[in-house]
């Protein structure tokens, strides 16, 4: 586990370095911010990347699968699990920014595609999304037999230089098994999944829910994506507080709030009872309401006024509301 001092040595955006599009400076970033509109501010505190201890491990494990999916026939995948809030669309998010796609002269690179599932999809859809990702023009696949949609999807994934997939929402993919079914969770579409994954030779990545864990157990064919980050919430601890820390300097405002105060810290974490992104939500619009009153600091009246608009509740652990 991180300490606030480990947290406060490191590079304090802790930003993967990518192959194929490296990230602006920080401290540019942090300028660019303060140079805006209270919202811009706000934005970038939303958008900031804090490298807490599961955040880091993610990534590492991400990195390593790319750098294997370049080698590797089947590289293997990743499960990343958590309750809302945890930080799973956080990764994905930079995940995706690290890696968009790039239009060449003759042909499209992404190395990175992705889905995400309000329901159950069929193997049909999964093909079609994927291959429009790649440029396919929709038209061009009607009428096409699911092998046909499979080994246009094949083709495609080489010649754009596809890498990794990743599946959001991805509990959506799977059912729960029963006992006679044990070994199979997945049903017929696990099943394409397996045999997808197979085809193509790119990395997994499944993000859901802990729903997605008892599948993950299950389902004995998922060995084939063996990687596992379990996303948890914060507990008041030195992470915690090494987190706060981190915030407090890069947080687009001129002064320092001082958060990792004892009283301050503690009413912080009980306003966002351990979620990544309520802690995020909280200090972006204490940073807008204090830049907007032109105030150089955060302080603990925004945080409280912030509070209030997060949680639409008038009581605060900060204090009463200064309502006007």
């Amino acid at each position: 586990m991180n300490t606030m001092a480990d947290l406060q040595s490191e590079h304090l955006f802790a930003e993967p370095t990518p192959d194929i599009a490296p990230a602006l400076d920080p401290q540019q970033e942090r300028a660019r911010a303060m140079a805006g509109t209270p919202d811009d501010r706000a934005q970038y505190v939303l958008d900031v990347p804090i490298a807490f201890d599961e955040y880091r491990r993610a990534n590492k494990y991400i990195d390593a699968l790319l750098a294997r999916a370049k080698v590797a026939k089947k590289p293997g995948g990743l499960w990343i699990i958590g309750e809302g809030g945890r930080g799973k669309s956080f990764i994905l998010e930079r995940l995706l920014k690290r890696l968009k796609p790039v239009e060449g002269d003759h042909r499209r690179l992404s190395p990175v595609l992705y889905l995400t599932f309000e329901a159950r999809p069929s193997i049909g859809e999964i093909y079609i999304r994927l291959l429009v990702q790649l440029g396919q023009d929709p038209r061009s696949l009607k009428g096409l037999s699911l092998k046909e949609l499979r080994d246009t999807l094949r083709d495609a994934v080489k010649t754009a230089g596809v890498l990794l997939i990743a599946f959001d929402e991805a509990q959506h993919l799977w059912v729960l098994t029963t006992k006679k079914s044990k070994g199979d969770a997945g049903g017929a579409l696990g099943a394409t999944l397996k045999r997808l994954y197979d085809f193509l030779g790119v990395a997994f990545v499944f993000i859901g829910t802990p729903p997605l864990d008892e599948i993950r157990r299950q389902d004995e064919q998922t060995t084939r994506w063996p990687g596992l980050s379990f996303l948890k919430a914060f507990v008041y601890n030195e992470e915690f507080l090494g987190v706060l820390a981190t915030l407090d300097q890069c947080l687009p405002m001129p002064e320092k709030a001082n958060l990792i105060d004892s009283k301050l810290s503690k009413s912080i974490f009980d306003s966002c009872r351990g979620s990544f992104r309520l802690l995020k939500m909280l200090l972006a619009e204490a940073v807008r309401i204090a830049s907007q009153k032109g105030e150089k600091s955060i302080s603990c009246a925004h945080l409280a006024e912030a509070h209030f608009l997060v949680h639409c509740s008038e009581e605060t652990p900060f204090g009463p509301v200064p309502l006007n």
